[in-house]
């Protein structure tokens, strides 16, 4: 009567828990890590743990479809060492096996049930959390000893993976095993990003969560993972910290590929994330293009002061700007072996104030040559060859500097 009783009990508990986690994703938020709670006691669970001998085969047997879940919450770019580092909180795969169900059916059959019903009731009475779990063990140790099997699950062509959690497998009393990873924190070597256009530049990155099983593997999104993507985009992706970047999109999705030569007829199966981010440019406006822009205007108008009245000093001091200017931002912009957008304004002003000063040179050289102290003391001739050299930097100065501009910048998007 008393097995009878808890298998009662255990079929209606899953049909309720079922509905309730349902419930939970419909109205699913960004969360932090979740806490499970055991549906049975540590010794029946120590007792299922004896039996449980599914990473014993380093092969799979049979398909297995894993359902993937990950929920990124901080992303960071070094953009000096050409580092980007994601952060997660939670990520999950799980899947169906067979064998599990009946094993714990059995464990619980060889039993006495008092204290498991009991234990049954204190739990489903105090528990709180989300989600409820039959049993929950340490990963590491369990693929060890070969109680589940090793997918060898990683982040493709990461640098490093850091966790200051250890991970967790949890098994369902449907049979379900869950493979649970917390506060990861995933870093990849980024040199191909494109800069061209910085400080109003975007880019896309992508990442891939894979597997070293090419045979009877596949991948899928959960259904919890379909609804957090879809409430991310609805919130503008706001749940993801990204300082100094601004995130348009970001999907994930599973996807296969099939390997080369001799392997060829396996196919590497994953779940990759893309994502696309564009750079917070305002303050970039503020602070470093409207000084540039600032001073180049008044290099330009400086051939207006009289040489008499300093023009030359002027210049210099405007050119000791730019040079200090440059200095200052030259640590906010990532080192590259090409021009951006912001190196070739600064170029050009640099441009623009040695032609200024050249043609300043010229002037007082000229004047000097014929013996007088300013320009309006020289003879009419003279005076009309002065004013063509003034009329032509007056055209063509910002002729040019403009089609420089524009030519630049539409180069540096063919790129």
């Amino acid at each position: 009567m008393k097995k009878i009783t808890l298998i009662l009990i255990l079929f209606f508990t899953s049909i309720f828990f079922s509905k309730s986690y349902a419930i939970e994703v419909s109205s699913l938020q960004a969360e932090k890590r979740l806490i499970f709670n055991q549906l049975f006691s540590k010794h029946t669970c120590a007792k299922i743990y004896t039996q449980l001998k599914f990473g014993l085969n380093k092969k799979l047997d049979k398909e297995v479809m894993l359902e993937s879940y990950h929920n990124l919450k901080r992303v960071k770019i070094d953009e000096n060492e050409a580092l980007l580092t994601l952060a997660f909180n939670q990520r999950t795969v799980f899947y169906k096996e067979r064998g599990l169900e009946k094993i714990i059916f059995n464990v619980l059959a060889a039993q006495d049930f008092s204290d498991e019903l009991a234990n049954i009731n204190k739990t489903i009475a105090n528990a709180k959390s989300k989600k409820i779990v039959v049993c929950e063990y340490d990963l590491n140790r369990s693929i060890e000893d070969g109680s589940f099997f090793n997918f060898n699950l990683k982040y493709d062509n990461s640098l490093r993976v850091e966790s200051n959690v250890s991970p967790k497998v949890l098994i369902y009393y449907d049979g379900t095993i869950e493979y649970a990873y917390y506060d990861e924190e995933v870093q990849y070597a980024i040199p191909s990003l494109n800069y061209r256009k910085y400080p109003f530049d975007s880019h896309e990155l992508k990442f891939l969560i894979t597997s070293e099983i090419y045979s009877k593997l596949y991948f899928e999104r959960s259904d919890k993972f379909k609804v957090l993507l879809l409430e991310t985009k609805k919130n503008n992706f706001s749940n993801i910290s990204f300082p100094g970047w601004t995130i348009k999109k970001y999907v994930s999705y599973p996807n296969s590929e099939t390997l080369d030569d001799v392997y060829s007829d396996y196919q590497k199966h994953f779940v990759v994330s893309e994502l696309t981010f564009v750079r917070n440019w305002v303050s970039f406006l503020y602070k470093m293009l409207f000084p540039l822009i600032g001073i180049t205007i008044l290099i330009y108008f400086a051939v207006y002061i009289r040489i008499a009245d300093g023009r030359i000093a002027v210049l210099s001091t405007l050119l000791l700007a730019f040079v200090a200017f440059d200095f200052v931002t030259v640590g906010q912009r990532p080192e590259l072996p090409y021009i951006t957008l912001l190196d070739w304004l600064i170029f050009l002003g640099y441009a623009m104030n040695i032609i200024t000063l050249l043609f300043s040179y010229y002037e007082s050289y000229f004047i000097r040559q014929r013996m007088v102290a300013q320009a309006s003391d020289l003879g009419d001739s003279e005076k009309s060859i002065l004013n063509k050299w003034r009329f032509r930097y007056k055209i063509y100065i910002p002729i040019i500097y403009f089609v420089s501009l524009i030519t630049g910048y539409f180069t540096m998007l063919a790129t």
